[in-house]
């Protein structure tokens, strides 16, 4: 049999899910493979640095992250038992300190165990996709040479006999007859705004040696040049916003520690002056205590596949496309899908029975607890910038009272948690121009937010920190919704104007920073691979109609669709690379659930195998040709 090779680019969480399924669809199969991953770090954690400090989080509880796919799930067994982040990290000896999480001798006692509601530092998780990798790395067959190649991809072209030529920035190339694309997350050029922000402040740095404009803030080191004298403000109010806060305070050595039922910050005199805005400027929800175990999950009733079925066959029948609008078509089963779960939620609260599906509608004040809880600032309206600010404590402290009841004891996160829940149905109803455009538009920039900030936040501790920041007045909203950044030439310094009834507010700040990640577009994307695939015309953006929500087209094997819309049978992109045509692409695999990226995974994979296949059939039926006596030529 021939030896192909298989190039994997970006070897992320995403790459280390092919790498597994190709481990063990070779060992089934004893195919000889060249495999080649191309990332200049290491193998495995992505973005999750194994040497990030100790106080950055992730924002899922360990017990239900792992790498490896659910049995029931693939074809092929995993080539390990499945460890979840939590098995991992108590095999590894690793037990909590208070808020450190060490790594101890067997046997050794001290600290607390790590428990399944624990959300473990991002370095751990980093560590366990490294030793992930050496794990799927040991299960090879011996027919799979591996090779890790420490460059970036910078370019890549089609070779007369379909195979690909990978250029790395060494100036080495690579020759594939396969190639995988998962470069992961990806950075943007500066937009006209930012580029005349970054300007402003190189120009007048030597005017105010604390004025700086950092757009992408990953690593975080690069914060280390923030003057502790400084006024800072951090624009985003996501999770990447929380890294950044925690970089500036427990990064600068302050700490926190327990008060009432609360917690107290301690500062050690570091922290510059920190300034939260967004657009909205809402806190992300804490997450609601877990109460439905390691697998459990809320079962939907109406906002179903099979309701999306018979919705796409209606408008199908009746406007000649099965593209969907979601306000009108999907918004009224999703919110009866939350109010059934609040509903029920807050009959078990009150020793209830059990509402029956067959008969429930939707009630007047599930539905206001709905509304209130997507869109909060829908109807309001603030005197001064320091009514904000009470109006935002007090949602923070009001979440948390709710986070502490959990996700079945509280009515409004059982109802954020169908959100969770119900991801599947979310992708099905989006994928591939599932929406109208004018839809699909609506949607990402009303809902998605809205969605993210109710569902996937970050752990309770995380806001009970901000609470206590606020507190101590490291931290301010001062600049409340709807902010407007503009320049001072005069003061050498970023103003934050904004509109409140009693008139506009001006906060006047020396650093500002960018605090959320890119949407990738491949027109926008500073990647020279990613702009050389586009200029060949080996891959096209996505749109959906005239509407480009970011990503790569591809088809539903997830083959890139080149400039004339055809798919390219032997390369394959996956993650954040297809977060458009896709939707949701992030998230790691859940343990014993059915999760994207193992699927995603297995379905491509197994499509390798079957094109490896059909090659050595095709091989094996060329025979030499056979020349007849009298064919032969003589001289």
């Amino acid at each position: 049999m021939k030896r192909y090779s298989v190039t994997l680019i970006g070897m992320g969480p995403r790459g280390l899910s092919l790498l597994e399924r190709i481990a063990a669809f070779a060992r089934a199969h004893n195919t000889p493979l060249q495999v080649n991953l191309v990332d200049p770090g290491e193998c495995g954690p992505g973005v999750h640095s194994p040497s990030q400090p100790q106080h950055l989080l992730i924002n899922t509880v360990a017990s239900q992250v792992t790498i490896f796919p659910f049995r029931e799930a693939v074809e092929l067994a995993p080539v390990c038992a499945t460890p979840s982040l939590t098995e991992w990290a108590h095999a590894e000896g690793y037990r909590r300190f208070g808020d450190q999480f060490v790594q101890v001798e067997p046997g050794d006692e001290e600290g607390a165990a790590i428990t399944a509601l624990d959300y473990l530092p991002r370095y751990l998780l980093g560590r366990y996709l490294v030793w992930a990798y050496d794990t799927i790395r040991a299960a090879l067959p011996p027919t799979v040479s591996l090779t890790h190649l420490r460059h970036r991809a910078i370019d890549m072209f089609q070779m007369p006999d379909s195979s690909f030529m990978v250029e790395l920035d060494s100036g080495f190339s690579v020759n594939s007859d396969f190639v995988f694309m998962t470069t992961g997350h990806s950075r943007n050029n500066l937009t006209d705004e930012e580029a005349w922000c970054h300007k402003f402040a190189q120009d007048h740095a030597r005017y105010n040696g604390k004025l700086s404009f950092i757009r992408h803030v990953y690593p975080l080191d690069k914060l280390v040049g923030i003057a502790s004298d400084a006024r800072v403000a951090i624009e985003g109010l996501g999770l990447t916003a929380h890294d950044v806060v925690s970089q500036l305070t427990v990064g600068r050595g302050g700490h926190f520690e327990p008060s009432g039922s609360g917690l107290r910050y301690i500062a050690s005199g570091r922290e510059p002056k920190l300034l939260l805005f967004s657009r909205k400027c809402l806190p992300a929800a804490a997450r609601g205590i877990n109460q439905k175990g390691l697998n459990g999950r809320h079962q939907t009733r109406f906002f179903t596949r099979d309701a999306l079925r018979v919705l796409r066959q209606q408008a199908q029948r009746e406007r000649g496309s099965p593209q969907l609008d979601f306000d009108r078509e999907l918004l009224p089963l999703l919110t009866k899908e939350m109010g059934y779960a609040w509903r029920c939620a807050l009959a078990e609260a009150k020793g209830a029975p059990l509402l029956d599906p067959l008969n429930y509608e939707l009630g007047a004040e599930e539905r206001g607890a709905i509304d209130a809880m997507l869109f909060p600032l829908q109807g309001r309206h603030f005197a001064t910038a320091e009514d904000f600010a009470t109006f935002f404590t007090c949602m923070i402290a009001d979440d948390l009272s709710e986070a502490r009841r959990g996700n079945l004891g509280s009515p409004i996160k059982a109802a954020a948690d169908v959100l969770r829940d119900a991801r599947t149905v979310l992708q099905d109803m989006i994928e591939h121009g599932g929406l109208t455009a004018a839809s699909h538009r609506k949607f990402l920039s009303v809902y998605n937010p809205a969605i993210n900030r109710v569902t996937f936040g970050p752990p309770s501790q995380r806001n009970e920190q901000l609470l206590a920041l606020l507190e101590a007045g490291v931290l301010s909203v001062a600049a409340g919704p709807n902010a407007a950044v503009r320049i001072d030439e005069d003061r050498s310094q970023f103003a934050l104007h904004t509109r409140f009834a009693s008139g506009a507010a001006i906060q006047h700040v020396d650093a500002l920073i960018v605090a959320r990640l890119d949407v990738f577009s491949p027109e926008t994307d500073d990647s020279p691979l990613i702009r050389n695939l586009l200029k060949r015309g080996t891959i096209r953006p996505y749109y959906n109609g005239t509407f480009h929500p970011g990503g790569v087209d591809i088809d539903q094997a997830n083959h890139p669709l080149d400039s004339a819309a055809r798919p390219v049978a032997n390369l394959w992109a996956l993650g954040f690379l297809v977060e458009g045509p896709h939707y949701y692409t992030h998230a790691l695999p859940r343990p014993h659930m059915h999760s994207r990226q193992v699927l995603d995974a297995e379905r491509c994979v197994r499509e390798l195998f079957a094109q490896l296949a059909e090659r050595d059939s095709a091989r094996r039926q060329v025979r030499p040709r056979v020349f007849a006596r009298a064919e032969r030529v003589t001289t």
